[in-house]
């Protein structure tokens, strides 16, 4: 059964060279680096030839460094073993920041993406009623001067 793309994981470049890129995570596993031969090239040079490997199983997305130079971070911690991910992690290789979003779990949502919901009936939305307090200007119109200024209710 063939995965639609919009339910697939996905990396999104927050800051770095490659500001605004985006990469789905299909459920082989994926190497990002700077080497022409990796799953997900990024340009930087601050990465490593092959820096991080991402994939998916049962539990959900989960990352291990591949001995890169510069370490690889995530929220801020620096990922020595296997991370499993969480929707809305921040991922820091080299000198890119990458933004992991899960659409299966997600509780923050990327911008630009969209799902396409079944429609439903729109009920009329009848005002609130006003119940925030009017302020009394003395000199405005209906209010004579040397009128205390306050709160009419």
């Amino acid at each position: 059964m063939e995965e639609h793309p919009q339910l697939m994981p996905l990396l999104t470049v927050a800051a770095g060279p490659m500001r605004g890129w985006r990469f789905r995570l299909p459920r082989r596993p994926q190497v990002i680096g700077r080497d022409p031969a990796v799953d997900i090239v990024v340009h930087d040079p601050h990465l490593s030839r092959r820096h991080v490997e991402i994939w998916r199983g049962g539990e959900g997305a989960s990352l291990v460094d591949l001995g890169s130079t510069n370490g690889t971070w995530v929220n801020d911690l620096r990922a020595t073993e296997v991370v499993r991910l969480s929707d809305g992690d921040v991922i820091r290789i080299g000198g890119t920041e990458l933004r992991f979003f899960d659409p299966g779990v997600a509780r923050t949502d990327p911008v630009g993406l969209s799902f396409e919901l079944p429609r439903q009936e729109r009920r009329p939305i009848r005002p609130l009623p006003a119940t925030v307090p009017t302020p009394v200007v003395p000199g405005q119109a209906g209010v004579p001067d040397g009128v205390v200024v306050g709160v009419h209710r």
